[in-house]
């Protein structure tokens, strides 16, 4: 079994700033990696060192490719990691999840608040949601549309926040088809949305500053719940949580918290114990999520990767493949 994964590294320079890599899971050795760097264009002068354009984000396992996200492009390589292809549209703006679905790929703009859908053969663009301009959207989370001209190359139109962030910025982050409708994750919203209808199928203050949305059947939709550190089971149906998976009790996890806590403490002094500190990531800091038969694989910081049975809910097995709290887990892939 291999396990694709994508890191950000906060603070670092945009040409370091993360890279895709292939894991052999049962050995725990990595296979490859790669650097995802944003270019054509090149952000380099990038304000926001948090993470913004580095690294890699949403990754797929399509075929004989794996299709792995940067900030404005889809890059696509195949298995050894060698590059094959890429893909890019001037609204491909702060990508973050993305999903294969049919021949075509479902990402999220969402520096923009956008779910866009482009065929991985011609590149075109099939199918878009803005639903900051959805009247039904409007009404029920008090939002207002973000001006953008759609018919320019906005890719390096908006990197500093204030170009963007605000009350009505939804930060869509995940989208996923689900029996051919398109839901999506508003995380500063706390809501899951049903694209195609026009509502809210779940709202929860959980889901405040989550990550990652995996619909599959009978109707169960798996959300990161990202400073919690909980991976959450919800019935689709009805909107409520089955199931929580509280990572930061298991085995192993507090002697890896007060590690990465105490190198962070090094490198920012006093400072690590402010509310606007930025450079040093939040230690257990939830992103990345897949699923694998019985299995849920999740990913964190200092980057990590956890296997969890879905059943039982007891951890099975995991890799640690950085102790620096400002490398962290952003895309995961799981391909036999």
């Amino acid at each position: 079994m291999h396990v694709w994964f994508g890191t950000v590294i906060r603070a670092a320079p945009v040409q370091r700033g993360g890279s895709l890599v292939k894991l052999d899971w049962d050995s725990k050795q990595v296979v490859r990696e790669v650097p995802i760097v944003p270019s054509e264009p090149a952000l380099d002068h990038d304000p926001n060192e948090r993470g913004n354009v580095r690294g890699c984000r949403g990754i797929q396992v399509v075929g004989d490719e794996v299709v792995a996200a940067d900030y404005h492009t889809l890059q696509i390589f195949d298995h050894d990691l060698n590059p094959v292809r890429r893909l890019s549209h001037g609204q491909m703006v702060g990508l973050h999840e993305i999903q294969a679905v049919d021949g075509s790929m479902w990402v999220t703009a969402t520096t923009l608040d956008a779910a866009l859908r482009f065929d991985m053969a011609s590149g075109a663009l099939e199918a878009e949601y803005w639903p900051r301009e959805m009247p039904a959207f409007q009404q029920a989370l008090d939002v207002e549309p973000l001006p953008v001209d759609k018919q320019a190359d906005n890719r390096a139109a908006y990197l500093a926040g204030e170009t963007f962030r605000g009350p009505s910025h939804l930060h869509l982050n995940a989208v996923c088809e689900f029996r051919d409708e398109t839901y999506a994750l508003f995380h500063s919203k706390c809501a899951v949305a049903n694209l195609s209808r026009g509502t809210i199928v779940i709202r929860d203050k959980h889901l405040k500053h989550a990550h990652n949305l995996i619909i599959e059947e009978p109707g169960v939709a798996w959300i990161n719940d990202t400073r919690r550190t909980v991976v959450r089971r919800y019935d689709l149906a009805t909107g409520q949580q089955q199931r929580a998976y509280e990572i930061r009790r298991m085995k192993g996890i507090k002697p890896l918290l007060l590690r990465s806590a105490a190198r962070a403490m090094r490198e920012t002094g006093p400072a690590f114990f402010s509310s606007k500190r930025k450079a040093t990531a939040r230690p257990l800091y939830l992103r990345g999520l897949a699923l694998h038969g019985d299995l849920i694989f999740a990913g964190f910081s200092p980057a990590t990767i956890f296997c969890i049975d879905r059943h039982s809910g007891k951890l099975v097995d995991a890799y640690f493949h950085s102790d620096d709290a400002r490398d962290c887990i952003h895309g995961l892939a799981v391909s036999d």
